[in-house]
């Protein structure tokens, strides 16, 4: 039997690793991926761009580069990062199996949970959190988190800390938030004993030995990551500190730390996923008092991830009012407090508590109103629906959304009387016609059905959390199987295909042409210089330094090479480095390469109007004249000879 029950666990982790390589799939690298594997491969291989400015900075996340860039010694970077992709999102799986298990113990499940969850976190996070994407130190230690909060809701605590420790020592944030919050629910648990009697199924007396083993081994596991992190403002006085806290939090890293800068849509969109959590953590699954009880603790857990990230709204709210009301003299400490990332336990745990909780709820409540196939024969269910949600996605998209605008326009010029509809307009109604006729007859049939046992309610209730759990995690994975099938750039190149050629040709280029010592300045957003052009760069928007001191030297660097000194505000960084150099003019630039080593520097292509304003396009004429070494038709190419070269 227990053989049996691991093949099955296997078998689904599987199912789940098939998931996570569609929504995780893109091509190489990755946004993150030029950073973290760059990293990775210089902690190995010193000589890897020795002169490159952040790969030589201080490591904050020194067990990941220890660990992952020893493969580098064996691997070449684009197979280090599937070998990479494909062991994270394995040990992902397994993972979220456990922990899907232990808090909903049914053949298939887990498979359904992960479908969900990836599906809340892709389109309803707050501030930018992930769980499935490309390599980097948390993705490494999410499945250790995982794993050991299935332990946690088991009451297994030596083993669950140590997992966390060894979270934590992956990426400190990531498992250290989540230590706290498991420490929060045991407070909870502590108190609602106190309160409501909660005795069957809560920790007892004898589990506070096993807990404190597993705080103290994981907390000197966890050391590998919190010394390194504790460095890293080591010998930099406290208002380089401070600058560098401001600098990194409200002019870098502002769309994950401060909520106040998201899109209101993006609140907007978590807050009401939060309600539907409030819903379903109210709700008392079937089963044993210990399993209610695993779900308190992690329904538990999830409130103290609500609770953090409200101090972290309050930081940055609340901080702005005191200081208007006279109750805080220095409101820029909020820098010092929003950096550690206060939203990035909550952002995965409310995702994951929908899953989870819609879940449960859709199988208890089916077998409550006699429709037991929601709780006891999965794949019956669930692959069919799969494959219909797909389906509905299809047509929906072909059908539908593609001639929404003609209609809408027939509309705008005839209002009361809209030209006739085209056959696949018809067709698109009399769809979404048999959709709803379906949904009601179902819910008739169910009610009908149970009038007698007074169960209607829990039919209908069935119903909407079925669709939480089955339909949109069905229609999420149609659409990124719509999304993968077409042509993809990788997320770290220009966006358009067509700009994304003319980058991977200028890198190219350079590669071939120019000496491997050679230092570039390429346009600020642009991420994936150094992994396709093997050639160093002087500044990179993505890859901030972590240490203080470096961190304001990189700040004062990217301010004199990327923005004129006129414009103020977050605007001055919108303009691209083409329009930058043309402001400053080629004398101006030459100094400036002069003083930082630039051997080359690669701008796009001057708009198409540049004839019409002669003073910039003799400024441009002046500097293709004097420097122009390559061009194509997105991206140019000027060389910059040193009176004094580096290391002379």
């Amino acid at each position: 039997m227990e053989n049996k029950h691991r093949r099955a666990a296997a078998l689904e982790a599987a199912a789940i690793f098939f998931l996570a390589c569609l929504y995780g799939f893109w091509p190489v690298p990755d946004v993150n991926e030029p950073y973290y594997v760059g990293k990775a491969i210089h902690f190995w291989n010193p000589d890897y761009f020795a002169q490159d400015p952040f790969l030589t900075s201080a490591d904050s996340h020194y067990l990941f580069y220890a660990v992952f860039g020893f493969f580098s010694l064996f691997l070449k970077p684009a197979a280090l990062v599937w070998f990479g992709r494909a062991a994270i999102w394995l040990f992902t799986s397994f993972g979220w199996q456990r922990l899907s298990s232990a808090l909903l113990p049914r053949p298939g499940f887990s498979i359904l949970t992960a479908a969900a969850f990836f599906f809340y976190i892709e389109h309803f996070h707050l501030a930018g959190e992930w769980v499935i994407g490309g390599v980097e130190g948390k993705g490494i230690a999410f499945p250790f988190l995982f794993w050991g909060l299935a332990l946690f809701v088991r009451r297994r605590y030596t083993g669950a800390f140590i997992l966390m420790g060894i979270a934590s020592a992956f990426h400190v944030l990531v498992g250290g938030w989540g230590v706290l919050a498991a420490l929060g629910s045991l407070a909870l648990s502590a108190a609602g004993r106190k309160t409501r009697k909660e005795t069957s199924g809560e920790p007892a007396s004898g589990k506070g030995k096993e807990l404190l083993i597993g705080l103290a081994a994981g907390g000197v596991i966890s050391l590998a990551g919190l010394l390194p992190a504790l460095a890293l403002d080591r010998g930099a006085s406290p208002e380089v500190q401070h600058q560098a806290h401001f600098i990194y939090v409200y002019e870098r890293i502002a769309h994950h730390l401060v909520p106040s800068t998201l899109p209101w849509t993006f609140r907007v969109r978590f807050l009401l996923l939060t309600l539907v959590w409030l819903f379903f953590c109210r709700f008392k699954p079937n089963g044993s008092e210990e399993a209610r009880a695993a779900w308190r603790r992690w329904n538990r857990f999830v409130a103290v991830s609500l609770a953090v990230a409200g101090a972290g709204l309050f930081w940055d709210y609340g901080i702005p009012l005191l200081v208007k009301a006279g109750l805080l003299t220095d409101g820029s400490v909020s820098a010092d407090l929003l950096r550690f990332y206060w939203f990035r336990l909550s952002d995965w745990t409310v995702p994951a508590g929908v899953a989870l909780g819609s879940c449960a709820a859709a199988a208890a409540l089916g077998e409550n109103a006699g429709f037991s196939v929601l709780g006891k024969k999965f794949f019956p269910v669930f692959l069919p629906l799969l494959f219909t949600g797909g389906i509905i996605f299809i047509a929906a998209k072909k059908l539908f959304l593609a001639h929404a605008l003609a209609v809408a326009r027939a509309a705008t010029v005839s209002p009361f009387f809209p030209a006739a509809p085209k056959p696949v307009d018809a067709i698109a109604l009399l769809a979404a016609i048999l959709v709803f006729g379906i949904c009601f007859l179902a819910i008739k049939r169910i009610g009908g059905a149970q009038k007698r046992t007074g169960a209607f309610s829990n039919a209908a209730l069935a119903m909407v959390t079925a669709a939480l759990a089955l339909a949109m995690p069905a229609w999420g994975a149609a659409e990124m199987t719509a999304m993968k099938s077409g042509v993809l750039v990788p997320r770290s190149n220009p966006p358009k295909e067509s700009i994304s050629n003319g980058w991977l040709d200028v890198c190219r280029w350079a590669q071939e042409n120019t000496p491997e010592e050679s230092v570039f300045l390429v346009p600020r957003g642009y991420e994936s210089w150094k992994w396709h052009a093997r050639r160093a760069e002087i500044a990179n928007w993505k890859e901030i330094p972590q240490d203080a001191s470096s961190m304001v030297r990189w700040y004062a660097l990217m301010e004199d090479l990327y923005t004129t000194g006129v414009k103020k505000g977050k605007s001055r960084w919108n303009d691209p480095l083409i329009a930058v150099l043309l402001a400053k003019g080629e004398k101006r630039i030459a100094r400036q390469a002069e003083k930082y080593h630039i051997d080359y520097i690669v701008a796009e292509q001057p708009p198409y109007n540049i004839g019409s304003q002669p003073k910039v396009k003799e400024r441009f004429d002046e500097m293709v004249e004097k420097h122009r070494v390559y061009q194509n038709q997105h991206f140019i190419v000027l060389k910059f000879e040193h009176e004094n070269p580096q290391g002379e």
